[in-house]
């Protein structure tokens, strides 16, 4: 069922399975359609929503799947927002926003603990989501921009001016059981940068995983592998999961795990009327790759 969260001065889109327990699984879109032709876009909506092909295969009673600000909802989709889906792709207000819908589907499904899941620039959401709350237990990220200060000196990007650094907010999050997956064909996030990031902190339960795939191809179809080898038993476990092989789930295809790695010492709120309709939420699947 589709939801229309009031977050922070927007509304963000939502999908809630709620199927109680103490738990809830947060899954958060990439920056969507953030930059076309070297100018924001009008509209941030990914033409595949990324997060929810990955949020539709997690097997826990209660998952949130998160769109971000102006995806989705049309009359949040304006030029005086646009820095929020490029420069300011990161910015507080995003954060508190995110953190806010959050709040409301923990209350609507009775959850008192979070695990957070972020797809590239929603990895980075993650990172900071978990950095400014006390209740997340798991962390993972998929392709996740994890330093952005490092991506735009490497790629040669104009700084992301009003952002916050995940890899600058880590103080909180050391002990924080967490997996970063990268692909290790990734020419939009490079591999290199979880690295980077794990190197910034004295983290204890941190892993690494390479995947043999892209930025955008491969991903949905290694996840349900992925989930039952590395994430879930994360989640029902207080060690870091180890890297090993991890199989396409039609057989199609073998994915190594590349160069694991492991640091140790060291019930829906109904739609409202912000723009968001059943018809635009069942769209959401079926469209052409492209976001980011």
């Amino acid at each position: 069922m589709p939801a229309d969260y009031p977050a922070a001065g927007f509304h963000l889109a939502a999908l809630l399975k709620n199927g109680g327990g103490g738990e809830l699984v947060v899954y958060l879109e990439g920056d969507g359609r953030a930059i076309v032709n070297g100018r924001p876009s009008a509209d941030p909506t990914p033409n595949t929503p990324q997060a929810l092909d990955l949020a539709l295969q997690d097997p826990a009673p209660s998952v949130l799947y998160l769109a971000r600000i102006g995806q989705y909802m049309p009359a949040y989709a304006t030029d005086a927002n646009s820095p929020l889906w490029s420069d300011r792709r990161l910015a507080p207000e995003v954060v508190a926003a995110a953190s806010d819908a959050i709040d409301l589907a923990k209350s609507a499904s009775g959850a008192l603990f979070l695990h957070l899941v972020g797809y590239s620039g929603g990895g980075g959401l993650a990172v900071l989501l978990a950095e400014r709350r006390g209740d997340v237990l798991t962390l993972v990220t998929v392709a996740g921009l994890l330093d952005t200060e490092w991506w735009v000196q490497t790629r040669g990007y104009r700084p992301l001016t009003g952002s916050l650094n995940p890899a600058d907010r880590l103080e909180s999050i050391l002990n924080v059981p967490q997996i970063h997956f990268y692909g290790t064909l990734d020419r939009v996030i490079p591999p290199e940068m979880s690295r980077v990031f794990a190197a910034k902190g004295t983290f204890t339960r941190l892993s690494r995983m390479g995947v043999e795939t892209d930025h955008y191809n491969g991903w949905t179809r290694a996840w349900g592998d992925l989930l039952e080898r590395y994430v879930l038993p994360m989640r029902r476990s207080d060690s870091s999961p180890q890297g090993v092989s991890a199989i396409w789930p039609d057989g199609a295809r073998s994915l190594r795990a590349a160069e694991p790695e492991s640091r140790s010492g060291a019930g829906c709120l109904a739609p409202g009327d912000a723009g968001l309709t059943v018809g635009r939420m069942q769209g959401w699947r079926g469209r052409e790759q492209g976001n980011c």
